[in-house]
């Protein structure tokens, strides 16, 4: 009977645990629909939460704050600073002595119970014996402190100050490529902003034309060759146009977005600001001087700084580990045996910590942070090689910009002229309406031309500003209220070109951005 029960038993067993496992198993959960819709909902409200009224005027510098203040890449560059700076301050706890409070209540079923034996007679003492109720309140509070975990703990500090600046360096990064397309974007829009409505009409003219070609290659008005010529010349136009149509609602799009603003908002540009060299045109570049400066200005070098610095922290740490540690306590405690003397009393002492298996580990530590500071000196100098490159580059582009501003500016001139010649000639009945149109077309795209060649100059001297690293000193609070905030970039942009008092970074710079993410993190 008892073994056909134990056969019963073995076979529920593996039911019974099948049945526990299957009950405590995690199965995937897809999101609902209308979890779904709450999220896509609340993340449009909060992307768009700073519209502006219909048909609002922005400046140039309003662009700029808004771009800084309400641009999703830069809020995020701005949140990882304020997360760098709060692991900072958490990390600074780590230096401080523990402090540990300690309490439990014990009961038994039994007593704790013991006999004797009497080791100089050999005889034992008969009758058991207890210094312990069955119910027992314990409790403790020790403070203690390891020399070994204070000397990591202060070193990993310091490589968090080291990656709350690096995030400092990615924000300014950030900053400077945001003011770069801004820049770009709102001089492509501001110069076609005054051409986009005479290209809607120039276009239905275009097409009228081509029609009226196509009646008279058909109707053999005028030869079959000349009618191609014509008809290829105005198709090749009307791509241009096209293709520039494309470039002015791209530019808006841009604009819009990183402003922060919703898609299809209505504003307008303000084309009071006047179009004047982007830079001091008696400015001298120079190369090599260019160059030493993106050397000891730009963030991704500054940056590359920090991390060597993280990486030579690494390697002290790695060798600390190979020291033992003395571990420091003091404390008080309380049991409620009353057996005991005395049931509240202090301790205090001192412990030697080493763990031994540091002795095999250790120098493969070591040796993984020495080679990941040698892949950081690497990583530097490559990264050096690109600035270099990079400021190169972008002095040409500067220049080649800068000559193709001058001829398109010409081309325009010259397009405008010519335009206006053939219009008196048609009123001279001297010239058909369809090479008038086609004047007109080429007159356009001239002057959108030249408008986008002006934004092109700008773009090309936001780029050689990016490539040394260049930002003048003023220091853009990302917290002001948007109307201060304009104010500041107002000063920003008309400050000197390249002033050494004024125009590069410097460390006091980090401690005041420093201070506007502790202003934002509380």
């Amino acid at each position: 009977m008892q073994n056909q029960r134990l056969k019963r038993v073995r076979l529920l067993l593996p039911v019974f645990a099948s049945i526990v496992l299957s009950a405590c198993a995690t199965r995937p959960q897809v999101m609902s629909a209308q979890e779904v819709d709450k999220r896509a909902t609340a993340d449009f409200s909060n992307m768009f939460s700073a519209g502006i009224p219909a048909g609002s005027t922005i400046t140039l510098s309003e662009a700029i704050a808004r771009s800084m203040k309400y641009n999703l890449d830069n809020r995020l560059k701005m949140m990882e600073s304020v997360i760098a700076q709060k692991n900072l301050e958490l990390n600074d706890f780590k230096k401080l002595p523990q402090l540990a409070l300690d309490a439990g209540y014990t009961v038994r079923s039994r007593r704790q119970a013991s006999s004797s034996l009497n080791l100089g007679t050999g005889v034992p003492n008969f009758g058991a014996s207890t210094s312990q109720d069955k119910g027992i309140l314990n409790a403790d509070l020790t403070a203690s402190w390891d020399t070994l975990d204070f000397g990591i703990a202060y070193i990993t500090a310091k490589q968090s100050a080291d990656e709350a600046l690096i995030a400092v360096e990615r924000q300014r990064r950030m900053t400077q490529n945001v003011i770069k397309d801004v820049r770009y974007a709102y001089w492509r829009m501001l110069g076609t902003a005054r051409l986009q409505k005479a290209l809607t009409p120039l276009l239905r003219e275009i097409k009228q034309g081509l029609r009226d070609s196509y009646a008279a290659q058909q109707a053999k008005l005028k030869p079959l060759e000349e009618c191609l010529e014509y008809q290829r010349a105005m198709l090749d136009i009307q791509r241009q146009m096209l293709t520039l149509q494309r470039e002015i609602n791209e530019a808006r799009i841009e604009l819009t977005a990183m402003m922060g603003l919703p898609p299809g908002a209505d504003f307008k540009i303000d084309g009071s600001r006047s179009k004047t060299a982007p830079y001091r045109t008696d400015e001298t570049f120079q190369v090599e001087k260019l160059q030493q400066l993106a050397l000891r200005n730009r963030p991704e070098l500054l940056e590359e700084d920090y991390k060597a610095r993280i990486a030579l922290n690494e390697i002290k740490k790695a060798r600390l580990k190979l020291i033992p540690g003395i571990e420091l306590f003091t404390g008080v405690n309380h049991n409620d045996n009353s057996y005991l003397l005395h049931d509240v009393w202090a301790a205090s002492g001192y412990r030697l910590t080493w763990n031994l298996l540091n002795i095999f580990s250790g120098k493969k530590e070591i040796s993984l942070a020495e080679s990941s500071k040698e892949l950081g000196d690497l990583r530097r100098m490559a990264l050096s090689m690109a600035v270099l490159t990079q400021v190169e580059m972008a002095l040409h582009n500067l220049s080649q910009s800068k000559e193709d501003y001058s001829i398109s500016r010409e081309m325009s001139r010259v397009d405008d002229s010519l335009y206006k010649q053939y219009v008196n000639k048609e009123n001279a009945s001297q010239m058909d309406h369809l090479s008038v149109v086609e004047a007109k077309a080429r007159m356009l795209i001239s002057m959108i031309r030249h408008v986008m060649a002006y934004a092109e100059w700008q773009n090309s001297i936001g780029q050689l500003y990016a490539s040394i690293g260049y930002q003048p000193a003023i220091f853009l609070d990302y917290n002001q209220d948007l109307e201060t905030l304009t104010e500041q970039v107002k000063i920003y942009l008309d400050a000197p070109a390249f002033s050494e008092e004024n125009g590069f970074y410097v460390p006091v710079q980090a401690a005041q951005m420093q201070r506007g993410i502790a202003a934002a993190s509380n």
